[in-house]
C-alpha cells in the first residue's frame, strides 16, 4: 500500500497500479507511452560458472544464488560479472566475519593510548551495504520485487474484462 500524506510512507505504486487509479504521469515515468521502447529483452539462461575464479564459499553462493535467480525467473546469460562480483564479495564479508568472531575484544588500543573500534566492524558494515545493493538489483529483497520482471514474461496479462467486450459485440 502506498504512503500517505500524514503517514509519512513513501511506497511506490506499482505502474499497474497508477494505470487502475488514473494517476500515471509520462514525466515520471508510470504513464505508458507509444514512444517508449520496450526494455531490453537479454537471452534466457544460465550463465556459465567461472570454475577458475570462484572456490569455496564464492562458488557455493554462486549455486545458491543462481538456483534461487532461476527459480523466480530473472536469471539470464549476461548476468554472470554482477552474479560473479557479488559472490566474491559474499565470500569476503563470510570470511571477514569469521575473523570478526575471532577476536577476544572489538576494542583495541592505539598507538596513542586511545581505545578504538577495531575498523573490521566497519569494513563489515560496508560490506553489508554493497551486498545489499546487489540483492536489490536482483530483486531479492522484498521491496525490490515489485521493480524486477521475470525474463519470461514476453506477452501482457490477459484483460479480465475481455470476455464481456465480446458479448457486446454480438449482435442481439
Amino acid at each position: 500500500m502506498p504512503g500517505t500524506s500524514s503517514s509519512g510512507g513513501r511506497n511506490k505504486k506499482s505502474q499497474r497500479a497508477h494505470a487502475l487509479a488514473g494517476t500515471g504521469r509520462k514525466d515520471r515515468g508510470t504513464a505508458k507511452t507509444e514512444t517508449t521502447a520496450p526494455p531490453p529483452d537479454p537471452p534466457k539462461g544460465r550463465p556459465p560458472i567461472p570454475t577458475h575464479k570462484l572456490t569455496g564459499e564464492a562458488r557455493a553462493e554462486w549455486d545458491r544464488m543462481a538456483d534461487r535467480l532461476a527459480l523466480v525467473k530473472t536469471l539470464t546469460l549476461v548476468d554472470d560479472a554482477v552474479l560473479y562480483r557479488y559472490c566474491q564479495l559474499h565470500a569476503r564479508a563470510e570470511r571477514l566475519e569469521r575473523e570478526i568472531a575471532q577476536l577476544p575484544t572489538a576494542f583495541y588500543i592505539d598507538h596513542l593510548g586511545n581505545e578504538k573500534v577495531h575498523p573490521g566492524f566497519a569494513q563489515l558494515r560496508a560490506h553489508d551495504q554493497a551486498l545489499r545493493a546487489y540483492l536489490v538489483e536482483f530483486g531479492m529483497t522484498p521491496a525490490a520485487r515489485s521493480r524486477v520482471t521475470p525474463s519470461d514474461l514476453t506477452k501482457p496479462p490477459a484483460d479480465p474484462f475481455a470476455e464481456f467486450d465480446q458479448e457486446d459485440a454480438k449482435p442481439h
